[in-house]
């Protein structure tokens, strides 16, 4: 007996939209939480070893994942302006 397998259904993305652009600017703004955590590490860690590098790749790793994030958020305003959502 043979058994079909089954393919998963593949969902349309929809076009972003005003909430989608709020969502992402409110997730932008996450980057002072996240600032302030790598603070906090500074100072409870102030003798670890390797510290300047553990706060380094924190910093470079933030920075990629901001990027990507704001150049989402504006990819979205984009697609809003360009359809007319945003005037």
């Amino acid at each position: 007996m043979s058994e079909e397998i089954q393919k998963p259904e593949i969902t349309k993305i929809s076009p972003p939209d005003r909430f989608d652009l709020e969502q992402q600017i409110m997730e932008c703004w996450n980057v002072t939480t996240d600032l302030r955590h790598v603070c906090e590490y500074l100072l409870d860690a102030p003798l670890e070893v390797d510290r300047e590098d553990k706060i380094a790749n924190m910093l470079l790793g933030m920075e990629s994942l901001y990027n990507h994030k704001f150049d989402k958020m504006y990819r979205t305003f984009e697609h809003m302006t360009t359809v007319g959502l945003i005037k």
